[in-house]
Protein backbone atom coordinates (compact mmCIF):
# COMPACT_ATOMS: atom_id res chain seq x y z
CA UNK A 1 0.00 0.00 0.00
CA UNK A 2 1.32 3.59 -1.42
CA UNK A 3 0.83 6.35 1.38
CA UNK A 4 1.19 9.80 0.33
CA UNK A 5 2.70 12.70 2.10
CA UNK A 6 1.62 15.77 2.99
CA UNK A 7 4.38 17.58 1.82
CA UNK A 8 4.21 16.06 -1.76
CA UNK A 9 4.26 18.83 -4.61
CA UNK A 10 0.20 19.13 -5.67
CA UNK A 11 0.13 19.06 -9.55
CA UNK A 12 1.57 15.50 -9.17
CA UNK A 13 -1.92 14.71 -7.87
CA UNK A 14 -3.10 15.93 -11.28
CA UNK A 15 -3.31 13.00 -14.03
CA UNK A 16 -3.42 15.66 -16.60
CA UNK A 17 0.28 17.22 -15.97
CA UNK A 18 1.95 14.16 -17.58
CA UNK A 19 5.21 16.31 -19.09
CA UNK A 20 6.02 19.50 -18.45
CA UNK A 21 5.83 22.40 -21.15
CA UNK A 22 9.01 22.51 -23.58
CA UNK A 23 11.43 25.45 -23.78
CA UNK A 24 11.21 26.61 -27.53
CA UNK A 25 13.90 26.46 -29.37
CA UNK A 26 13.85 29.00 -32.29
CA UNK A 27 12.66 31.83 -32.54
CA UNK A 28 10.92 34.04 -35.16
CA UNK A 29 11.73 36.50 -37.19
CA UNK A 30 9.64 39.13 -35.53
CA UNK A 31 10.96 38.05 -31.90
CA UNK A 32 14.51 38.69 -33.09
CA UNK A 33 13.80 41.81 -34.58
CA UNK A 34 11.62 43.05 -31.37
CA UNK A 35 14.22 41.93 -29.29
CA UNK A 36 17.08 43.72 -31.94
CA UNK A 37 15.51 46.89 -32.47
CA UNK A 38 18.05 49.41 -32.01
CA UNK A 39 20.96 47.43 -33.08
CA UNK A 40 18.44 46.52 -36.82
CA UNK A 41 18.07 50.48 -37.38
CA UNK A 42 22.07 51.24 -36.49
CA UNK A 43 22.99 48.78 -39.37
CA UNK A 44 20.11 50.00 -41.65
CA UNK A 45 21.50 53.16 -40.81
CA UNK A 46 25.25 52.49 -41.96
CA UNK A 47 24.11 50.69 -45.18
CA UNK A 48 22.43 53.22 -46.23
CA UNK A 49 24.87 55.75 -45.40
CA UNK A 50 27.02 54.00 -47.28
CA UNK A 51 24.86 53.32 -50.56
CA UNK A 52 24.34 57.41 -50.40
CA UNK A 53 28.29 57.99 -50.23
CA UNK A 54 28.49 55.46 -52.95
CA UNK A 55 26.21 57.37 -55.28
CA UNK A 56 27.68 60.22 -54.47
CA UNK A 57 31.21 60.10 -55.21
CA UNK A 58 29.62 58.11 -58.76
CA UNK A 59 27.93 61.34 -59.51
CA UNK A 60 30.85 63.63 -59.04
CA UNK A 61 33.75 61.31 -60.65
CA UNK A 62 33.15 62.41 -63.91
CA UNK A 63 33.42 66.29 -62.81
CA UNK A 64 36.92 65.35 -61.70
CA UNK A 65 37.51 63.26 -64.33
CA UNK A 66 36.50 66.55 -66.41
CA UNK A 67 38.46 69.12 -64.15
CA UNK A 68 41.96 66.67 -64.45
CA UNK A 69 42.14 66.51 -68.02
CA UNK A 70 41.23 70.20 -69.04
CA UNK A 71 44.94 71.78 -69.90
CA UNK A 72 45.96 74.63 -67.83
CA UNK A 73 45.70 78.00 -69.51
CA UNK A 74 49.12 79.57 -69.78
CA UNK A 75 48.28 83.67 -69.55
CA UNK A 76 51.26 84.74 -72.00
CA UNK A 77 50.23 82.17 -74.91
CA UNK A 78 46.97 82.63 -74.54
CA UNK A 79 47.21 86.99 -74.15
CA UNK A 80 49.31 86.58 -77.86
CA UNK A 81 46.87 84.91 -79.70
CA UNK A 82 43.96 86.36 -78.25
CA UNK A 83 45.73 89.97 -79.63
CA UNK A 84 46.58 88.00 -83.03
CA UNK A 85 42.87 87.45 -83.15
CA UNK A 86 42.14 91.10 -82.50
CA UNK A 87 44.20 92.45 -84.84
CA UNK A 88 43.29 90.48 -87.63
CA UNK A 89 39.77 90.16 -86.97
CA UNK A 90 37.75 91.69 -89.93
CA UNK A 91 35.84 93.56 -90.32
CA UNK A 92 37.88 95.20 -87.36
CA UNK A 93 35.66 96.27 -84.66
CA UNK A 94 34.65 100.21 -83.71
CA UNK A 95 36.58 101.91 -81.54
CA UNK A 96 35.01 101.49 -78.35
CA UNK A 97 34.17 97.88 -78.63
CA UNK A 98 37.78 97.36 -79.85
CA UNK A 99 39.46 98.94 -76.74
CA UNK A 100 37.00 97.11 -74.40
CA UNK A 101 38.69 93.82 -75.98
CA UNK A 102 42.03 94.90 -76.08
CA UNK A 103 41.63 96.19 -72.10
CA UNK A 104 39.85 92.90 -71.31
CA UNK A 105 43.16 90.97 -73.07
CA UNK A 106 45.48 92.82 -70.77
CA UNK A 107 43.92 92.82 -67.61
CA UNK A 108 43.21 88.95 -67.84
CA UNK A 109 47.13 88.05 -68.82
CA UNK A 110 47.84 90.52 -65.86
CA UNK A 111 45.20 88.85 -63.24
CA UNK A 112 46.32 85.30 -64.43
CA UNK A 113 50.16 86.12 -64.29
CA UNK A 114 50.72 88.32 -61.33
CA UNK A 115 47.85 87.16 -59.23
CA UNK A 116 46.27 90.66 -59.12
CA UNK A 117 42.59 91.62 -59.11
CA UNK A 118 42.32 93.44 -62.39
CA UNK A 119 39.37 92.70 -63.82
CA UNK A 120 37.35 94.09 -61.95
CA UNK A 121 38.72 97.69 -61.15
CA UNK A 122 38.22 100.67 -62.20
CA UNK A 123 40.99 102.44 -64.27
CA UNK A 124 42.66 104.20 -61.68
CA UNK A 125 42.32 101.22 -58.83
CA UNK A 126 43.54 98.98 -61.76
CA UNK A 127 46.84 101.41 -61.75
CA UNK A 128 47.14 101.63 -57.52
CA UNK A 129 47.13 97.39 -57.74
CA UNK A 130 50.33 98.08 -60.05
CA UNK A 131 51.56 100.80 -57.87
CA UNK A 132 52.46 98.19 -55.55
CA UNK A 133 52.98 95.24 -56.77
CA UNK A 134 56.99 94.66 -56.35
CA UNK A 135 57.78 93.74 -60.18
CA UNK A 136 55.27 95.55 -61.75
CA UNK A 137 55.87 98.94 -60.56
CA UNK A 138 59.02 99.26 -61.00
CA UNK A 139 58.98 99.36 -65.17
CA UNK A 140 55.54 98.98 -65.68
CA UNK A 141 53.68 101.76 -63.92
CA UNK A 142 53.77 105.03 -66.24
CA UNK A 143 53.50 103.15 -69.41
CA UNK A 144 50.41 101.07 -67.97
CA UNK A 145 48.93 104.35 -66.65
CA UNK A 146 48.96 105.89 -70.05
CA UNK A 147 47.68 102.52 -72.04
CA UNK A 148 44.78 102.97 -69.16
CA UNK A 149 44.14 107.19 -70.11
CA UNK A 150 44.35 106.39 -73.59
CA UNK A 151 41.59 103.78 -73.45
CA UNK A 152 39.12 105.60 -71.38
CA UNK A 153 39.49 108.36 -73.57
CA UNK A 154 38.24 105.98 -76.18
CA UNK A 155 35.72 104.20 -73.76
CA UNK A 156 33.91 107.74 -72.45
CA UNK A 157 34.96 110.29 -75.29
CA UNK A 158 32.18 111.03 -78.23
CA UNK A 159 35.76 111.61 -80.23
CA UNK A 160 36.22 109.60 -83.44
CA UNK A 161 39.14 107.73 -82.81
CA UNK A 162 41.27 106.32 -86.10
CA UNK A 163 43.08 102.61 -86.88
CA UNK A 164 45.58 104.49 -86.30
CA UNK A 165 45.21 105.14 -82.72
CA UNK A 166 44.18 101.59 -82.01
CA UNK A 167 46.54 99.95 -83.65
CA UNK A 168 49.39 101.80 -81.33
CA UNK A 169 47.39 101.09 -78.35
CA UNK A 170 47.29 97.54 -79.56
CA UNK A 171 51.27 97.45 -80.34
CA UNK A 172 51.84 98.90 -76.78
CA UNK A 173 49.34 96.55 -75.00
CA UNK A 174 51.57 93.40 -76.74
CA UNK A 175 54.75 94.76 -76.29
CA UNK A 176 53.75 95.24 -72.01
CA UNK A 177 52.59 91.83 -72.10
CA UNK A 178 56.27 90.29 -73.90
CA UNK A 179 58.05 93.01 -71.87
CA UNK A 180 56.38 91.72 -68.86
CA UNK A 181 56.75 87.95 -69.53
CA UNK A 182 60.40 88.26 -69.61
CA UNK A 183 60.73 90.14 -66.23
CA UNK A 184 58.38 87.05 -64.71
CA UNK A 185 60.37 84.18 -66.37
CA UNK A 186 63.62 85.71 -64.60
CA UNK A 187 61.79 86.70 -61.19
CA UNK A 188 60.98 82.52 -61.49
CA UNK A 189 64.53 81.69 -62.45
CA UNK A 190 65.71 83.82 -59.78
CA UNK A 191 63.87 82.19 -57.17
CA UNK A 192 64.29 78.80 -58.18
CA UNK A 193 67.79 79.20 -58.00
CA UNK A 194 67.62 81.00 -54.59
CA UNK A 195 65.67 78.19 -53.44
CA UNK A 196 68.20 75.39 -54.69
CA UNK A 197 70.76 76.86 -53.06
CA UNK A 198 68.96 77.30 -49.97
CA UNK A 199 68.81 73.66 -49.89
CA UNK A 200 71.77 72.82 -50.90
CA UNK A 201 72.80 74.77 -47.54
CA UNK A 202 70.16 72.80 -45.60
CA UNK A 203 70.91 69.23 -46.91
CA UNK A 204 72.90 66.82 -44.32
CA UNK A 205 75.55 66.32 -46.66
CA UNK A 206 76.25 70.06 -47.06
Amino acid sequence: MVFWTSNQKPYLLDPTVLVDSPVPIFKSLGQIAKENVWGSLIVLIFLLSTLLLYLYKKKISPIEETKETEPEIDPFTEALKEFNELSTSTPRPKAKPFIFKLSEILRLYIERQFKLQAMEKTGEEFIQEISIHPLLRKKFEMPLRDFVQRGDRIKYSAENFDSKELSSLLDSAREFVCEAQKDWEEKQRIDEERLNAEKALNSPSS
